[in-house]
């Protein structure tokens, strides 16, 4: 824990990006509120639920609510010691509380105001106590799993993929052993977590069909292998994944054969769980390696389970950790002009020009979902924009069919009338993506860029408006979700798109 403190902790204070505005955003609303609003954004509501509740004990600050996923991160680390100590011995615990402590994926989203160290720690508990259930005949087990696998269901619907993974892998486990009362009991519990689940049904249907991912790709088969990769190792995930495999490979024979029974379930739940989701994104786009955190668990306890046993097993685990933790330290510790500013530059940019910005003046947001963040961090009182229209609550992102939003809208009739009702002497903010959001060819990245270029066309000939600054802060080295932004004062009464 103390090596995971070390290597998480100077990040705590990084600014926040896209996804954190939203998070802290939608979470700073009545509870009341909150099934409404995430019927809008797309996610469950428990880490909302609690976050509404932390902000409220330690304010909105980056530094107050990255300390809530911060600790969560920390508690996997002895979580993991005790679930490979109870699959199976502490020698596998040791392991597995090092792989997790040095696990970059962690180490990144532990300064990060989302739920997915929570998921992997709800993975861990589930898993263990249904492991726990099947194999001691444990009712009590089985019933902390299923309250561990509902709270995953409530905090992410990748959740719904590793759920019935494990329902179907156990109740394979339990048939293999013609072991009919186990497979009634683990059918059971799984329907009884459909059945804790089924008051959200509604809003998750709602959600499936009118926000989804839209910024998300259907996965290649490069994918299906580079992502978990990286979610286990990484940058470094190219080299961490392959050893782990190879290492297990190498000490096969040696390993007791209970180890590896175990060990085979473990990996049998992270592939299947990766091809479910795999699958599912094929149907309907919602790929992306931060949702891959439901498998980080199997596939680490995995390793640690079936490497522990032999000194050669122990020695690939500790190489592996000596590489994580020194890259992390690397990213980490040493010196970084821009580490602050790591995942998006919003603050700075921010920073730099809310001394001229008075309450009334317009804030034109191009690509929608920066609005939140920007409201985060910009003085109250301003008015927002979108290549939609005007924004009635700018903490909250209207996810329901913005493609097909964005597509029909023009700025002549969504932001020209804004601007030409404000009085001569206000200011316009326009904050543009500072990169050209095309990488992923998506419907929504095209939407996007045309409405940025079409608001950017209208602002530039627009009689009433000069510019009066240029702001792009903190972009070297570039952010990950970086921005530019231009204030315009308005000097006539003439009207734009006239």
């Amino acid at each position: 824990m103390a090596v995971a403190l070390a290597l998480r902790v100077p990040n705590l204070g990084r600014a926040y990006w896209v996804d954190e505005g939203i998070s802290v955003g939608i979470a700073s609303h009545p509870l009341s509120q909150l099934p409404r609003l995430l019927r809008e954004d797309g996610s469950p509501p428990l880490f909302y639920v609690i976050l509404h509740f932390w902000m409220r004990l330690f304010g909105t600050s980056p530094e107050a609510t990255h300390f809530l996923p911060l600790i969560i991160s920390l508690v996997c680390v002895p979580l993991a010691y005790w679930s490979a100590t109870q699959l199976f011995d502490r020698r596998a615990g040791i392991a597995a509380a090092a792989l997790f402590a040095t696990n970059p994926f962690l180490g990144w989203y532990s300064t990060e105001t989302r739920m997915y160290p929570m998921v992997v720690a709800l993975t861990i508990v589930g898993i263990t106590l249904a492991w726990r259930a099947v194999r001691d005949r444990s009712w009590s087990d089985g019933a902390g799993s299923l309250v561990a696998f509902t709270c995953l269901l409530y905090t992410h619907d990748w959740g719904i993929y590793l759920t019935a993974v494990t329902a179907l892998v156990l109740f394979g486990f339990a048939a293999s052993r013609r072991d009919r009362g186990m497979a009634a009991a683990v059918a059971l519990m799984t329907l009884a977590a459909v059945a804790l689940w089924l008051p959200w049904l509604p809003s998750f249907v709602a959600q499936a069909k009118n926000t989804a991912a839209p910024w998300a790709i259907r996965p290649n088969i490069g994918d299906f292998f580079a992502d978990p990769s990286s979610a286990l190792g990484g940058t470094m995930g190219i080299i961490v994944a392959p050893a782990l495999a190879v290492g297990v490979l190498w000490t096969r024979k040696q390993r007791p054969i209970r180890v590896g029974r175990v060990a085979g379930l473990l990996v049998a739940v992270g592939v299947l769980t990766t091809l479910a989701g795999f699958l599912g994104a094929q149907i309907e786009p919602s790929w992306t390696v931060r949702y891959l955190a439901v498998i980080v668990a199997p596939f680490l306890l995995a390793a640690a389970g079936a490497l522990a046993p032999m000194r050669r097993g122990r020695m690939v685990v500790l190489g592996v950790c000596i590489l994580l933790g020194t890259w992390g330290a690397v990213g980490s510790l040493l010196p970084n002009p821009n580490a602050k500013y790591a995942k998006s530059n919003v603050a700075a940019v921010a920073g730099a020009v809310a001394a001229q910005l008075r309450p009334g003046d317009v804030v034109i947001v191009t690509q929608t979902e920066q609005v939140p963040v920007l409201a985060h961090y910009l003085p109250p009182g301003l008015r927002y924009l979108t290549p939609s229209g005007p924004v009635a609550d700018p903490l909250v992102v209207d996810w329901r069919n913005i493609v097909n939003r964005l597509r029909v809208s023009r700025p002549c009739s969504a932001v020209a009338p804004s601007i030409n009702a404000l009085a001569v002497g206000a200011d316009v903010l326009v904050v543009d993506p500072g990169r050209t959001l095309g990488a992923s060819g998506t419907d929504w990245s095209t939407a996007v860029n045309d409405q940025v270029a079409a608001v950017d066309e209208m602002v530039v000939h627009d009689p009433s408006l000069v510019a009066m600054g240029f702001y792009d802060e903190a972009m070297k080295p570039r952010p990950f979700s970086p921005v530019n932004a231009v204030l315009y004062r308005k000097i006539s009464a003439a009207a734009a798109c006239i």
